[in-house]
């Protein structure tokens, strides 16, 4: 049975893929770099040292000085759009060089078109970019390419023919090479994310799971313990549940807990956080909450959890529920702040904690 997961937004994407993508991309422009060396030696073999020499090798060193600013920049640039950018013009400045340099090669040398051709190919599948930037340049090029090659002078009209036909081949083989990269890692970032999510959330319910809550729970208490804000919880126990998922079922038990987090969310916050840590107990975290405030929210859940039965299959349910509420002291953790409000739910009614 294939699963289908979500799939993640472009920007998450790469973001995502941030730093293998800079990497990737100072490896390219390294290698571009090393390889002016070699084309260099090939301009002066052509053109003895004449003019276009020295036309050609300036813009080698000025490509090769530009490219080693950006490689001493690429570390420092922000969001990956902003890399993006970068990278373009330099793709862009790397095949104008190129055409520039086959347009200086005699009419009669094709050897220029077996680099073009595997550069073409390459382009789309190292060059860390998003497709649809990438297109135009190397469409371009392509284009550029052909109508350079009638110009030339070929020995025979099929050697013509089939160059004209391997630079666009190259080209679109690069494109659905990379785009099935492309894909694949995308559909394993989302299949990442989804095995996470899954990971930290109730299957029954839907809200955060005992270890995400934990997590969530830890980081706002040391963000609250720094700014000096009161925080709370709140810890609530549906009663006899036990009972019910004997007597009803699994299912309708399910259906109760469904109905009792749906409930508590109506009375949460935008800002507060619900988990289900036990098989009838829910927690809810409450950030900047002081004392009072955290008993109000307490009073206003268990009366919206407990005021009508709930409904399954044509059978009235009536629950009742206990709740217990502590607010953080000084030297507090997380465990301590539950162990309170447990406590105070065991008894079987609201308590509250000053903060120290």
């Amino acid at each position: 049975m294939q699963t289908t997961y979500q799939e993640i937004p472009e920007e998450q994407y790469r973001n995502y893929f941030q730093i293998q993508d800079r990497s990737q991309a100072s490896l390219v422009v390294r290698v571009v770099m090393w390889a002016m060396l070699p084309l260099s030696f090939i301009d002066i073999l052509f053109h003895q040292f004449s003019f276009a020499t020295a036309i050609l090798l300036s813009m080698r060193a000025v490509t090769i000085a530009l490219s080693w600013w950006f490689l001493r920049k690429i570390k420092k640039l922000g969001t990956a759009p902003v890399v993006d950018q970068y990278l373009l013009r330099w793709i862009v400045m790397v095949m104008v060089l190129q055409l520039i340099n086959n347009c200086c090669t005699p009419r009669d040398y094709y050897g220029h078109y077996l680099i073009d051709i595997w550069g073409c190919l390459m382009t789309f599948i190292v060059v860390p970019l998003p497709l649809p930037q990438l297109r135009l340049p190397v469409v371009g090029f392509v284009v550029g390419s052909l109508v350079l090659l009638a110009f030339k002078q070929a020995p025979y009209y099929g050697y013509s023919l089939g160059v004209a036909m391997m630079l666009p081949a190259s080209a679109v083989t690069g494109h659905a090479i990379a785009s099935y990269v492309h894909r694949y890692r995308r559909k394993l970032l989302s299949a990442e994310r989804e095995l996470d999510r899954q990971a930290s959330i109730d299957p029954v319910t839907g809200v955060a799971n005992w270890r995400e809550f934990m997590r969530l729970a830890d980081a706002e208490l040391q963000r609250h313990k720094r700014l000096t804000k009161p925080m709370s919880m709140l810890v609530l126990d549906v009663a006899d549940f036990k009972k019910i998922n004997d007597e009803y079922g699994p299912e309708t038990a399910d259906i109760i807990l469904v109905e009792v987090t749906r409930r508590i969310k109506r009375v949460m916050r935008s800002y507060d956080s619900l988990a289900r840590y036990g098989s009838d107990e829910f927690c809810v975290l409450l950030p900047e909450a002081a004392a009072n405030d955290a008993e109000k929210i307490a009073g206003r859940t268990q009366t919206t959890v407990v005021s009508m039965p709930i409904t399954v299959a044509g059978k009235e349910i009536k629950i009742d529920a206990t709740i217990g509420v502590a607010t953080m002291n000084e030297g507090d953790n997380v465990s301590a702040l539950l162990h309170r409000a447990g406590n105070a739910r065991g008894k079987g009614k609201i308590t509250n904690f000053l903060v120290a």
